[in-house]
């Protein structure tokens, strides 16, 4: 019942892909019942003991039992038409051209049910269309096998030993609820490597999976993306956990803290990532960065002017924040707060009788710009950032990642009125001559800057904001660790993968010019359209009322 269920043929559609199988799924439907109305009507003119009325009862029939297969059998047609804008259920060419470069088979085991549950029953066709076409476009060299553990002992244990779980899914049924297992995880050998992915969830974000895994086992030498650590920055053993897992599953991630004499050695090292120092770098460590840098090297650095307590909600100021060293690359971080008035996130604060769901404009919906290095990433959170600049002498390729809306603003103050809650003075005071689009977040790439450069290109990401990428912000809006890994693949010219994890699912925030405005989009859509269908049903029985009553005469 599930399968013919129209419910379950609109679910693609719903999400902007049109299957061949749908659309024929649709018209058989249609025909149906459109057959059967018409038999139901002929069938009071039509004796039931003529031939003409057996014939149509017959191709009646016919059709519910083609709507039937259709239905039953209808997963194995193929054809798709995606709309969706960054065509986000269609195989990237990146994804091909990773697969070009296998030289053995590459082995896809799909764990799935056979009768797999409501809950999971979208995402295992999904899951199977995905790998119909990922086998498709490798030329041969992917081969998919399905085993149904359920129904298979051996496969049952070996999914146990590959740590693919039985799920379990609630199902209510003639008024009792029912416990019912599924799987839906699939393993993936080459050579004599193998990579699982024990659960999928949802099929958004599964290409960039995939094929990073793939990518990751063509690999005989993974590329080194290291964390400074030492000077109070966040580390991946701390704040930085979720962001160190996800690189760790295509690049080797490591640490690197001064040794004894102040030196760090960043020979070995392929992407350089700073993130928020709030103690004294020292000048040893300054000139093996630089060294570093200007010898071609990539670092993404994220600078905190201000830190934030928490408890308080207060700023203060980071004498120690690496703002000066950036400066010498042709970016200026500010010593500011920026915030937006009219794109920013809601957040839970504490209240009497509970916690109160506030807006809170330091915690701007920041857009992105270049889509090159960005990857298509529509927005991303930033909490409590500064605002950056170009220099206008320096002669590198600038590049502006991150801007506010226009109606962004600047807390210059913040040392007197360090309060950047809710209820701020700054965002008390903010008056319409005050809004201004602001950057965050930028990156340049040329020629190094010092003498004794090697002439060889660098890439430098600079974001004004180190808790954009921390886990607290990163397990609540996914975009920003989407947003980190692009430059990260960026900046270690893996460009790619880039161009794969952009097609995911991200929201785009409206924005409105005045409360007013928001009202009339939102009870426009509430009211306004099923009040015009009304209007327009309403125009049409009003026109078949006055033509039924008219007196016909004939014309002399």
């Amino acid at each position: 019942l599930q399968t013919l269920s129209p419910v379950t043929h609109f679910s693609s559609m719903a999400r902007g892909v049109i299957d061949l199988r749908d659309v024929l799924y649709f018209i058989a439907l249609v025909s149906t019942l459109l057959s059967a109305t018409y038999l139901s009507i002929r069938s009071k003119s039509l004796s039931h003991r003529s031939l003409q009325y057996r014939n149509l009862q017959l191709g009646v029939v016919g059709l519910i039992i083609f709507s039937l297969l259709i239905g039953w059998f209808g997963s194995s047609i193929g054809g798709r038409l995606d709309l969706t804008d960054d065509k986000l259920f269609t195989l990237s060419p990146a994804t091909s051209q990773i697969l070009s470069g296998l030289d053995d088979l590459l082995t896809v085991e799909l764990f799935q049910s056979k009768d797999p549950p409501a809950d999971i029953a979208l995402e295992t066709r999904g899951v199977n269309d995905f790998l119909e076409d990922f086998a498709a476009s490798s030329g041969g060299n992917v081969k998919i096998v399905h085993k149904f553990p359920e129904e298979d002992e051996q496969a049952a244990r070996k999914a146990q030993l590959l740590g693919i779980p039985q799920g379990q899914f609630t199902v209510q049924s003639r008024g009792e609820l029912q416990i019912k297992t599924g799987y839906l995880g699939l393993s993936m050998t080459y050579a004599d490597r193998r990579e699982v992915v024990p659960t999928i969830s949802t099929i958004d974000g599964l290409e960039y999976r995939i094929s990073s895994l793939a990518f990751r086992m063509l690999q005989t030498e993974r590329k080194r993306v290291t964390f400074l650590r030492g000077h109070g920055e966040k580390t991946t053993d701390g704040e930085l956990q979720t962001l160190a897992f996800i690189l760790s599953q295509q690049y080797e991630v490591t640490d690197i803290e001064p040794v004894e004499g102040g030196t760090i050695d960043l020979s070995s090292v392929d992407v350089l990532i700073i993130a928020g120092p709030t103690q004294q770098i020292s000048e040893e460590v300054r000139a093996s960065i630089a060294s570093y840098i200007d010898g071609g090297g990539k670092a993404m650095i994220l600078v905190d002017t201000v830190t934030i307590d928490l408890q308080r909600l207060i700023a203060l100021p980071n004498r120690f924040s690496f703002a000066d060293f950036v400066g010498n690359y042709g970016i200026v971080v500010d010593d500011t707060i920026a915030f937006d008035v009219r794109s920013y996130e809601t957040l839970p604060f504490s209240a009497q009788g509970g916690s109160v769901a506030i807006p809170f404009p330091y915690w701007m919906r920041v857009p992105t710009v270049d889509a090159k290095v960005a990857g298509q990433v529509e927005s991303v959170v930033l909490p409590w950032a500064s605002t950056i600049g170009f220099l206008t002498e320096s002669t590198l390729e600038k590049i502006s990642l991150l801007e506010t809306s226009p109606f962004g603003a600047v807390d210059y103050n913040y040392r007197n009125s360090p309060d950047v809650s809710p209820n701020s003075q700054a965002l008390l005071d903010v008056t319409e001559a005050d809004l201004f689009q602001s950057l965050m977040a930028a990156a340049v790439t040329g020629p190094a800057v010092s003498p004794n450069g090697s002439g060889a290109d660098f890439r430098l990401v600079v974001v004004g904001d180190s808790d954009w990428i921390s886990d607290t912000v990163v397990n609540q809006y996914q975009e920003n660790i989407g947003l980190a890994l692009n430059l990260v693949d960026w900046l270690a010219q893996e460009d790619a993968l880039a161009s794969i994890r952009a097609k995911v699912i991200t929201s785009r925030q409206l924005l409105y010019n005045s409360p007013t405005h928001k009202n009339l989009v939102q009870y426009g859509n509430l009211i306004g359209v099923p009040t015009l269908l009304i209007v327009i049903g309403l125009i049409r029985f009003t026109r078949r009322r006055n033509i039924s009553q008219r007196v016909y005469s004939r014309e002399k």
